[in-house]
């Protein structure tokens, strides 16, 4: 019976107490915003706070009615005494009570914009009511047209449509876009016109190819900017982008001529001669880009002449292109059986000649190895340094040829080791020398390497062929023909000359001269 009286008393209270404004006399220290906004769908929290040390009897939400604000719409209750909690009519499953006296709304939507009146009741000090305005913001839906895609044909004037509806609030700005691109349209601009909050339709003149593409309507809000795209195709003119070279071939040659063209449509591409319709083969190499290709396999005297290619596709006039095809005869052919006699003739005298060189070759290589090992055991018994072997990969710049060698013996028995030994073999005899003429790679490490105006201590051999001697520490053999023997005289007489190269030359074991 209680809870009966409670709502009777609220009842009576809706549509007979006006509404109050909270404000720092409130006797529980009520405390609620003027407004509040959120975004359509989203949650939104009405925030209320108060304060009483008496017994609360009852916590009231409504919603002032939009046309008539005397009429109220109960939202949400609350009566501690009964324990009970509900939410009314559209609100249920939805409105819910935050904190003390909050009032939460899930999934808003645009019919729940409007003025909330909270009611709090309390024993011994009455009811105190609060107001708050909610605003539910929507961003606009755009519309673009006139249709999508929009087709239009090259040189004309196109409008695009741009509609925007139920913004709340009003949007702030509009503009368009193409491929991206934002497009800025001028008072005094004689390619656009419109697309903007005053004129949101966009007009374009003097369509081109160019100006296909994907259109987008932006209209800018404070929720979020919202927009509609549309793509706009335009029908141009065929256009032959490139044709082949005018060819000059010979009699049975194999001849292809090539034209590119590009249209919207894309064209159909013909090649002619003398007014004739050739067959060619298509192909689509882009979009808009077509290949028409005409082959001759084998071209005759009477395909010269000038062929046309022509590129069409009802949009404007058609474009044409034209080349020369000039053929040239044969000339008179070698019989076979002749280029074959001729080839096997040659290559029969070439191998003659290799076989031959290469004979020779073997042969004065045998001979030269056979001369040099006559001398290796005076070299060996001399040799104090094994030289570099790298020096037998280079090329010998010779301009003499090698000589015959007299025979020598071979099993001689050394007394002594050195240079030194063989000099005192020698006796008293005087000193010979060579000076080198050409400079000289050794092939095989028991010869010296000889530099132009090297002088040379000869050991062994004048008589032509090779020699034995001593140069820079080293005993080895050295071709006669390359060096001019000369007396020690002369070598004094080099030294005394000065710029010679310095020969060591040892006088005993132990003493040196310079030469």
């Amino acid at each position: 019976m209680e809870f009966s009286v409670v709502h009777a008393i609220c009842a009576s209270l809706v549509f007979v107490t006006g509404p109050v404004e909270a404000n720092s006399q409130s006797s529980i220290g009520l405390t609620i915003p003027k407004t509040v906004s959120t975004i359509v769908s989203d949650p939104a929290t009405l925030p209320a706070t108060f304060r009483t040390g008496h017994r609360l009897l009852s916590i009231v939400w409504y919603k002032l009615d939009s046309t008539d604000k005397s009429k109220r719409t109960l939202v949400y209750s609350y009566y501690p005494a009964a324990g009970t909690r509900e939410a009314h009519g559209d609100f249920n499953g939805r409105a819910s009570l935050a904190g003390k006296a909050s009032l939460r709304i899930d999934r808003t939507t645009e019919k729940d914009d409007g003025t909330y009146v909270l009611a709090i009741m309390v024993e011994g000090v009455g009811n105190e009511e609060g107001f708050v305005k909610l605003s539910i913001l929507v961003p606009p839906r755009v519309n673009v047209g006139p249709s999508n895609p929009y087709v239009t044909a090259w040189g004309r004037s196109a409008t695009l449509t741009c509609g925007v509806r139920g913004a709340k609030p009003n949007i702030t700005s509009l503009h368009w876009k193409k491929d991206g691109e934002r497009i800025v349209s001028r008072p005094l601009d004689a390619k656009y016109s419109g697309g903007n909050m005053q004129k949101p339709n966009l007009q374009i003149r003097h369509m081109t190819r160019a100006d296909a593409g994907t259109y987008t309507c932006v209209a800018d809000h404070m929720v979020r900017s919202t927009s509609a795209s549309l793509v706009v195709d335009v029908l141009y003119p065929a256009s032959i982008i490139s044709i082949s070279e005018s060819v000059t071939a010979t009699v049975s040659d194999s001849v292809t001529l090539q034209c590119v063209a590009d249209g919207n449509p894309p064209p159909n591409i013909t090649w002619t001669k003398d007014g004739s319709r050739l067959r060619s083969v298509h192909s689509a190499l882009t979009g808009d880009v077509r290949m028409g290709s005409y082959l001759i396999k084998s071209v005759q005297a009477n395909d010269t002449g000038t062929f046309l290619c022509t590129a069409e596709n009802d949009i404007g006039e058609s474009s044409t292109k034209s080349l020369s095809l000039t053929i040239k005869q044969l000339r008179r052919r070698v019989a076979t059986s002749t280029i074959a006699v001729v080839v096997g003739a040659t290559a029969g005298g070439l191998w003659l000649v290799v076989c031959v060189g290469l004979a020779v070759y073997v042969a004065r290589r045998r001979k030269r190895k056979e001369e040099k090992k006559k001398f290796a055991f005076y070299y060996n018994m001399g040799r104090r340094d094994p030289g570099n072997g790298d020096d037998r990969l280079e090329e010998d710049k010779e301009p003499p040829p090698y000589s015959s060698v007299p025979a020598k013996p071979t099993s001689k028995t050394p007394s002594y080791g050195g240079i030194n030994t063989m000099r005192k073999s020698l006796g008293k005899k005087e000193r010979r020398y060579a000076r080198a003429m050409y400079a000289y790679r050794p092939r095989e490490d028991n010869e010296l390497r000889l530099e132009t105006d090297d002088v040379i201590e000869v050991l062994e051999g004048e008589d032509g062929g090779w020699c034995l001697g001593y140069l820079r520490g080293r005993i080895g053999l050295f071709p006669s023909n390359y060096v001019k023997f000369i007396s020690s005289s002369e070598v004094l007489a080099m030294k005394a000359g000065g710029p010679c190269q310095t020969l060591a030359l040892q006088e005993s074991v132990g003493s040196k001269r310079s030469i």
